[in-house]
């Protein structure tokens, strides 16, 4: 095992937006009692070596043998502070919220991350039924509170798994949120990937098509200027084909108009906001700010394009066009359900990930 070497292959994930986008996805890798799994809020395409946290895996594996609360809140303090003590003697970073998830995978390496094409068939009204067509060796794990209750369900899923079909399972799809893939060498875990992006481009009946379209300046530097009221950040604006699709009326624009992600709410907001061609962008942007308890940060105007406050919503906004067009080759885009969506929204480890990602 090479610590030098998972640093390499996740700082080559974390540069290709196919595979992943800012500070999201984690990988990890085991050693003698000991994994290296990365901390939360560093982004693998610039990872170094502080950016992984040593954790003892049999002080991890006794996190098991304990009883949680039941209250959300409760219990995910109680399982961060065992986590935290978790790790080796020395080590200051806070581990990713799935270091529990990492650690119970029996494999030398392991690498979570969240392509669009995958998140096309874990974010799509028919993925389930999909993952069990072209990846019959594969668990699908269905929408789950993050953190501990998901790595539990899947230490409960890979048991069955395991004593049906006598193998371990290395590939796992999470609705609404990723794949994670296991192997003894960072090249199986490659090989991996490449087989499971070739048979669901395979089945592709469309890709989305981000070609630019021209829009009407003078519009775009005045709805520019109105939220520049608002944020101190730059304010970028793109139109291309599928966003045009999305910004034709309300019913386009459906299928974009929510979260499909955890890292959608952190770094893009839990929804856009809506500007139809003839509202007023302040009124718009002042009310949802109001009703949301806070401030809008992509503004999608109608047949002009879509606005981000800030460099880090746009790359997720567009991410989100994608899913949804990959997800129309399995029975259409689904969203995070409303309870799910609010609990990310309020929940401690993903503010934390979001502070340490924009300093």
């Amino acid at each position: 095992m090479s610590l030098q070497t998972l640093i390499e292959h996740s700082r080559r994930y974390g540069s290709d937006a196919s595979f992943v986008l800012l500070g999201g996805g984690n990988t990890s890798c085991k050693e003698q009692g000991v994994m290296y799994v990365k901390a939360s809020g560093h982004a693998l395409g610039t990872i170094g070596k502080s950016g992984f946290v040593r954790m003892d895996l049999a002080k991890m594996e006794g996190i098991w043998c304990k009883q949680y609360s039941q209250d959300d809140d409760t219990r995910e303090d109680e399982v961060l502070k065992d986590m935290m003590a978790c790790r080796l003697e020395g080590e200051t970073a806070r581990p990713s919220v799935e270091a529990l998830l990492h650690a119970l995978l029996p494999f030398d390496y392991v690498v979570h991350l969240h392509p669009a094409m995958v998140n096309g068939v874990t974010c799509a009204k028919e993925g389930k039924s999909a993952v069990e067509r072209l990846f019959p060796e594969a668990l699908w794990i269905e929408l789950v509170k993050p953190g501990f209750i998901l790595a539990n369900i899947v230490r409960e899923r890979m048991a069955v798994h395991t004593k049906q079909t006598g193998a371990v399972c290395s590939l796992i799809f999470l609705q609404n949120h990723g794949i994670f893939v296991g192997g003894a060498t960072l090249e199986e875990i490659a090989s991996q990937y490449e087989s499971v992006m070739g048979r669901i481009e395979s089945v592709l009946v469309r890709k989305p098509d981000f070609t630019p379209v021209a829009s009407d300046q003078a519009k775009v530097e005045a709805v520019k200027h109105v939220l520049g009221r608002y944020t101190s950040e730059r304010i970028l604006f793109a139109m291309n084909k599928e966003y045009e699709r999305c910004l034709k009326d309300e019913a386009s624009f459906v299928d974009v108009s929510s979260s499909f992600t955890p890292d959608h709410i952190v770094y893009a907001g839990f929804k856009p906001l809506w500007v139809g061609e003839n509202e007023d962008v302040a009124k718009a942007f002042e009310a949802f700010e109001t009703q949301n308890g806070g401030r809008a940060k992509i503004v999608c105007v109608q047949n002009l394009g879509v606005f981000s406050l800030g460099e880090k919503p746009m790359p997720l906004f567009l991410d989100s066009v994608a899913i949804s067009v990959y997800a129309q080759s399995f029975g259409g885009p689904l969203f995070m359900d409303e309870p799910m969506i609010d609990f990310i929204r309020n929940w401690e480890v993903e503010k934390y990930r979001s502070k340490v990602s924009s300093t």
